[in-house]
């Protein structure tokens, strides 16, 4: 998952002499209770520092000079998507530590922002930086799928497009063109008045014999012509 590329960084990114291209991570962990039972934090690494041997700063947020790379981002239209890893420095068993308190990290949300050299927070400047702009870059936003590797070295994690991580579970809708798929009376529904008509849309004021023939006609017959329906079917599919 990506945000839109303005127009200015396409032009920057064609030029023969680009700027430096900086590569920022972030890794959230606060969807993961750890087995202290304490929630996990935010950590923002980049593989450097800024002109003022300082971490480098964007959007306001401190990105740690910290060992780090990931690989396998190439774009394809055929087949599944590639799963990019991710590889961090193991200085000191720190990555080891957190792995073991938050479940190896699976689930955590991996941000990937590249943006170029010139973009970058007038603090990471001697002179300030009149072109610092907050909004350009690219995101790219990923789910931790597991822990692939972990040494006294390195500590690699593939990661997955946030739709295609396994045990996901996305709400499933049914799409029809013609037949309401709502319960009558139920909450999607929302209709709690007087009996209207049967299931064949003959008028009854017998609430026994009071049912939704799941039709538009039905839904109109209890909400009206110009009101705004509750209907649950998608009457313009049928043109697909």
């Amino acid at each position: 998952m990506s945000n839109p590329i303005s127009a200015e960084f396409k032009l920057e990114l064609a030029k023969l002499e680009q700027d430096t291209l900086l590569e920022l991570f972030e890794i959230d962990l606060r969807s993961i209770v750890g087995k202290k039972g304490a929630q996990g934090d935010v950590f923002r690494f980049y593989s450097g520092l800024n002109e003022l041997k300082k971490n480098v700063v964007f959007q306001g947020q401190e990105y740690f000079a910290y060992p780090i790379q990931a690989t396998g981002f190439e774009l394809s239209g055929q087949g599944p998507s590639n799963r990019p890893t991710l590889t961090i420095s193991n200085l000191y068993g720190v990555v080891t530590g957190l792995v073991d308190e938050f479940g190896q990290g699976v689930g955590a949300k991996v941000t990937r922002r590249r943006v170029l050299l010139k973009y970058l927070d007038a603090v990471n400047f001697s002179g300030g930086n009149k072109h610092a702009d907050p909004s350009e870059g690219r995101t790219e936003r990923f789910i931790i799928e597991r822990l692939s590797q972990l040494n006294n070295d390195v500590a690699t994690f593939e990661l997955a497009l946030p739709a295609e991580t396994d045990n996901a579970r996305i709400p499933v809708l049914m799409i029809m063109s013609d037949t309401c798929i709502w319960q009558y009376r139920s909450p999607q529904c929302g209709y709690t008045g007087g009996a209207v008509a049967d299931e064949f849309d003959q008028p009854t004021t017998d609430l026994k014999k009071d049912q939704c023939s799941k039709c538009l006609t039905g839904c109109k017959l209890r909400w009206g012509e110009s009101a705004v329906l509750p209907y649950g079917a998608f009457p313009s599919t049928t043109q697909y």
